[in-house]
């Protein structure tokens, strides 16, 4: 009996490390799957750099996304936010505000867009995956009217240092996605908002009934989201050296894998930005890894389709292991 149950404790010991770690284990054997479909090309410093500036981006916006599915909320106009932002950014350095201010312009935008999606939805009781469904699509037209459905280029040197500069030996754009998400860590996990952000999502009603402004706190979150949309933007507009209106698009998707597959549950109360930079890890070595073995770009595609398949099943997984696990304690 005694055996039984120390075999039942170390078995729940190594779920429990796996579901908290699932992301981590992921990437590594991933890892180990690149070394050996590339010769080992893969672990060359050269090679990683790219991986982690080439996910820079999307991590940004994964970052912002951790805090809106910590809400128990969704944002499906983030990629074509992010496109007309780096048109509006672009043109405006090439007028006498230069880059600083076209980036103060941008985050500025980024946190109106946040604000009338959080507003819209809390003000009109409307699902927010609905609101921001349709506001995406205003984006995505605004863009091409800005932009006149052609890339604007001609940017100043100090904007394409944001996406192709060094500091040292390492990309700039590394800097500002550690950045990011040290300062979301910190206003997630140690700051009243955090705290107010992850208790919706976690239960609304309840969260209200303890005195939550819940309407607030969304409308909060959706702002952050847009800022973070408008720093990624930047970062994406600075590597091209141009604003692509199509850019961005289908971004959102990348997110919610990354963000789920990283340990943020779909169904809010809780959020792991480290879990979503490793999320995001996953997602850039899938694309790297099929790169280097020479196999046709759109696998990629199948493979990140099945890869946010298996983050929503892993998620749902792992949200009945702990529902079971408090069962049998509540029995015990």
């Amino acid at each position: 009996m005694n055996s039984t149950n120390r075999s039942s404790k170390w078995k729940a010991k190594f779920l429990n490390f796996v579901m908290d770690n699932k992301a981590l284990i992921i990437l590594m054997a991933l890892c180990a799957v690149g070394f050996v479909a590339t010769n080992g090309l893969f672990f060359s410093l050269t090679n990683l750099t790219n991986v982690v500036r080439q996910i820079c981006t999307s991590a940004v916006i994964g970052i912002g996304f951790t805090c809106v599915i910590a809400s128990g909320n969704l944002d499906l106009s983030v990629g074509t936010m992010l496109g007309m932002l780096g048109v509006i950014m672009a043109m405006i350095s090439k007028t006498a505000l230069g880059f600083w201010g076209a980036l103060a312009v941008g985050i500025a935008a980024g946190a109106l867009c946040g604000l009338i999606n959080g507003l819209i939805g809390v003000k009109l009781k409307l699902p927010l995956f609905i609101v921001t469904l349709a506001s995406g699509q205003v984006f995505k037209g605004a863009c091409y009217l800005l932009s006149n459905t052609s890339p604007v280029s001609g940017i100043p040197p100090a904007f394409r240092a944001v996406g192709q500069g060094y500091w040292g030996p390492v990309p700039i754009p590394i800097y500002i996605m550690a950045a990011v998400g040290v300062s979301v860590f910190v206003l997630l996990n140690m700051t009243a908002f955090g705290r107010r952000a992850v208790a919706t999502g976690g239960n609304r009603e309840a969260a209200r009934t303890s005195g939550v402004n819940v309407d607030q706190t969304i409308v909060l979150v959706y702002v952050l989201m847009g800022v973070c949309a408008a720093i990624a933007a930047a970062i994406m507009t600075g590597r091209a050296a141009s604003a692509q209106p199509p850019a961005g698009q289908g971004m959102e998707m990348d997110a919610i894998a990354a963000v789920v597959i990283g340990g943020t549950p779909l169904s809010g109360g809780y959020g792991k930005v480290g879990g979503t930079l490793l999320g995001c890890l996953i997602v850039g070595v899938i694309t790297n890894v099929l790169n280097l073995a020479g196999m046709d770009s759109n696998w990629q595609l199948v493979a990140k389709g099945l890869l946010i398949l298996f983050a929503v099943g892993l998620d749902v997984a792992s949200t009945l292991y702990v529902n079971n696990k408090m069962r049998r304690m509540r029995k015990e």
